[in-house]
Formats: C-alpha cells, sequence, structure tokens
C-alpha cells in the first residue's frame, strides 16, 4: 500500500529521453562524451540502426528495454548491440534485469540465423548502459557476480559481465558546460531544480545552443518544451526568453517557435492525468493496477488524438507517446 499517494507516471524522463536518443546522431554524441572506451571512437553514426522490437523479460512484467541499437563497427564484421536501460530510481537487481535482456536479444536473433553443421557458432556483442538520472547516488553492483551469494570463493567460471553507467546527477556544472554540445546541455538542464536555475543555466548554454545544428536547436528545443516546462513552474517563460534572445542574435526561429507551442499546447500532460483519473475510478471496480495501466493508455491516446490534430508527424507522436504505429494509424482514421 502506498498510503493514498498516487503512484508515479514516468512519462517525462523514459519518454523525452527516448525521443532524443532516436536520433542517430545524438545517441553517439552521447557515448563519446560519456563512455571511455577505444571503440566509440569507431562508431559511425550511418552504421547504427535501430532494432524496432521489444524485449519483455521471461517473468512477462511490463518492463522493457527501452532503446537497442545494432551497430557495425568500420573495417570490422563485428556486430555490436548497445542496450540502453532508462531509470530515474535504483534498481538493486539491474544486474539481473540486463542479463535476462541479453538473453531474449540472442534468442531473438538466434531465431533467423542458420549455422551449418561443423560451422563457426558466434554470437554478437552487447554493451549494456543504463542512464540514470534519479537523485539518489546509484548504489546497485555494476557486476552480475556481485548478486551471487558467496562468488568471493570462486574465480572465473562464474558468469560475469558489467554495465555501464551514465550517472546524469554526477557530472558537474563545469564539466557539462565545457562539452558544448546538445547532450550536455540536455544532461545540465535535466539537473535544474528551479526557474532562477532554468534561466541561469539557458545564458549560460546561448553558445551551445546557437551552435547546434538546425535539426539538433529544434530537437532540443522541443526537448525542453516538453519536459522541463512540466517539472518547473511557468518554466515556459524561460524557454521564451531563449527563444527571444536567439533572435536578437540572428537565428531563424520560426520552425522552432512553431515546435514550441505544438508540443506545449498539444495536451498531451493533461491527457495523461485525465486517462489516469478515469483509471483510477476504474480501479475501484477491477482492480487498482489494472486500472491504472487501462488509465495510462486512454491517456496517451487523448494526447495523441491532440496532436494528431496539430498536425504533428506519425514519428513525432509514436516518440513522445509511445503508441505503436499500428494503433496510431487506427487513431488516425477514428480523427478522420
Amino acid at each position: 500500500m502506498n498510503g493514498g499517494r498516487q503512484p508515479s507516471v514516468p512519462f517525462p524522463h523514459d519518454t523525452s529521453y527516448r525521443y532524443l536518443l532516436s536520433s542517430k546522431k545524438l545517441f553517439v554524441e552521447l557515448l563519446r562524451s560519456f563512455v571511455s572506451r577505444g571503440w566509440v571512437e569507431e562508431i559511425d553514426a550511418t552504421e547504427l540502426e535501430a532494432i524496432d522490437h521489444s524485449f519483455v523479460l521471461p517473468d512477462f512484467r511490463r518492463k522493457e528495454a527501452d532503446l537497442v541499437y545494432r551497430l557495425r563497427m568500420k573495417n570490422r564484421d563485428i556486430i555490436f548491440y548497445l542496450l540502453l536501460e532508462l531509470q530515474s530510481t535504483v534498481d538493486m537487481a539491474m544486474p539481473y534485469r540486463l542479463l535476462q535482456y541479453q538473453m531474449e536479444i540472442w534468442r531473438y536473433l538466434q531465431r533467423n540465423r542458420q549455422v551449418e553443421e561443423g560451422g563457426i557458432f558466434t554470437i554478437p556483442a552487447i554493451v549494456p548502459i543504463v542512464l540514470y538520472n534519479g537523485q539518489r547516488p546509484w548504489t546497485a553492483p555494476r557486476q552480475l557476480r556481485a548478486l551471487m551469494e558467496g562468488e568471493q570463493a570462486f574465480g572465473p567460471e562464474l558468469l560475469n559481465f558489467e554495465y555501464l553507467l551514465i550517472d546524469v546527477e554526477r557530472y558537474t556544472e563545469q564539466e557539462l558546460l565545457e562539452l558544448s554540445n546538445t547532450i550536455g546541455a540536455v544532461f545540465l538542464l535535466d539537473q535544474t531544480a528551479d526557474r532562477q536555475q532554468l534561466h541561469d543555466r539557458l545564458g549560460k548554454l546561448m553558445g551551445t545552443v546557437r551552435a547546434m545544428s538546425e535539426d539538433m536547436q529544434s530537437q532540443f528545443l522541443n526537448w525542453l518544451a516538453n519536459m522541463v516546462t512540466k517539472q518547473l513552474p511557468n518554466g515556459h517563460e524561460a524557454i521564451d526568453e531563449l527563444v527571444t534572445q536567439l533572435k536578437l542574435e540572428g537565428e531563424s526561429t520560426m520552425g522552432l517557435q512553431q515546435n514550441l507551442e505544438a508540443i506545449r499546447h498539444s495536451g498531451v500532460e493533461e491527457g495523461i492525468q485525465l486517462g489516469i483519473a478515469k483509471g483510477i475510478e476504474q480501479g475501484r471496480q477491477r482492480g487498482l493496477e489494472e486500472g491504472l495501466e487501462k488509465g495510462l493508455e486512454q491517456g496517451l491516446e487523448q494526447a495523441a488524438h491532440r496532436m494528431i490534430l496539430l498536425g504533428l508527424d506519425d514519428e513525432v507522436i509514436m516518440q513522445a507517446t509511445g503508441i505503436a504505429e499500428k494503433r496510431l494509424r487506427e487513431l488516425r482514421k477514428q480523427t478522420n
């Protein structure tokens, strides 16, 4: 029991980061900025491919890997599967969960592979990455064998791996500003606690924002409108000031303002909350968990409906709501 407290809804963080990192360019920027491995420098964004498949855990809980990318390395016939798991709370069982995800990925890939008798058998390397933006320090074990009882008595015969951790809150303002790129700006503003801090940090990021390519700049401001303004009271005013400053600097902001207004008035958050309220009412009759799940689904569909009316593209709507393409087509038919 939660003492009457409403369950938290992971929509703003999970969906906004999923929206950003669906950009191959920004995903590679994330790796190059925060992962110190030699293979990172060999990544070519044009060789990156998103895996359009949900890997449901064997216990059938609705915990799915948020993003899975397939990557062919330069000059090597090797495929890496980069597993990105978005987290806002500490999960002490994370190594075990990631092991299950990896097994599901390998099982999925082997279904479509034909290995001749006596032929070489290989599996693709998987690099599990946890992106964490919670306030508490990340205290979960980083290695799988750390979860095993009495593992100190054994050597390399035990199954083991270590995942990479990107902890948003642990980077300093100076470190993120020195990156001078989009993902550094996103992390810095994700740490923002109040409107004044948002205003101050946006001022410090002006040079970075002006230097962004047009597509990156648009994605960045869309992220601000869709996430930061929902976390901070009157946060949209600070973003409006940023757009005004860009105008004074001679930047073209027509498309950016249209995107900001579309997301600001799309009613995504309102639709979700309305759906959750209905779900709670339904939960009194059918079970709270089932009702909340149904309510969240209804809220997302209401938000998608409003975004359809605003003329937003299918890709933007799917990234913002997580609704499947088939269901979105059905909603468009209903809208028409």
